[in-house]
């Protein structure tokens, strides 16, 4: 891998592992429920009846979903990341 790739690979590994130290407690798992409720991300995109649909609102709708899904997929990654036995960060308490 080219040096520039591999800085830019450690980079985002960074930024996941900080996405997950953040969120992946008590208190940020609270902060991203309320967000989740607050910007009503468990809903349809597309509300009210057939036809009368507001193309503004489910954008609206479905860039706040967006946010939450990368959230949550980040850190599903690193969670994973961080438990493979061949990853430099993984924490083996057996040692």
């Amino acid at each position: 891998m080219n040096r520039k790739l591999k800085k830019h690979a450690e980079q985002e590994l960074r930024q996941r592992q900080e996405l997950l130290a953040l969120f992946d407690t008590e208190q940020g798992e609270r902060v991203l429920q309320y967000l989740e409720r607050r910007f009503e991300t468990d809903l349809p995109v597309f509300q009210g009846r057939a036809g009368t649909y507001d193309a503004l609102d489910a954008m609206r709708r479905d860039a706040h979903r967006e946010v939450f899904l990368v959230i949550r997929r980040l850190m599903e990654l690193t969670r994973n990341e961080d438990s493979q036995p061949n990853n430099p960060n993984h924490n083996d308490d057996t040692e």
